[in-house]
């Protein structure tokens, strides 16, 4: 059996290739399109602003209650619901208190 020899300059044509081809996915792979638009969706300041009128009414209504029981009460998506909830804290319009692992949250 004949064994092959490589020499310095094959060797080094093969690394270099590499580092093309890399280098090529590389860039194929930042200019490659985002996400479609349907997959990513921007919420609105005033969507935030209706859920935490939601939200408001809930808690005057019925009280003070856990973030998960308000989930459940808000027809909104939870991330629409804790960015409500954080409007509402930022403007400090709500109480949190603790018991246990459950925080209640009330209006002030």
């Amino acid at each position: 059996m004949a064994k092959k020899s490589t020499t310095s300059s094959d060797s080094s044509s093969t690394a270099s290739a590499k580092r093309k081809s890399t280098a090529a996915n590389k860039r194929q792979s930042a200019t490659a399109p985002k996400k479609p638009a349907s997959a990513q969706r921007e919420i609105s300041q005033a969507e935030i602003g209706h859920v935490a009128g939601e939200i408001w009414g809930l808690l005057s209504t019925n009280g003070g209650q856990s973030l998960t029981a308000i989930k459940k009460s808000v027809s909104a998506p939870s991330e629409i619901v804790l960015a409500a909830v954080g409007w509402l804290a930022r403007e400090d319009k709500l109480e949190f208190t603790a018991s246990g692992r459950t925080v209640k949250i009330s209006l002030r």
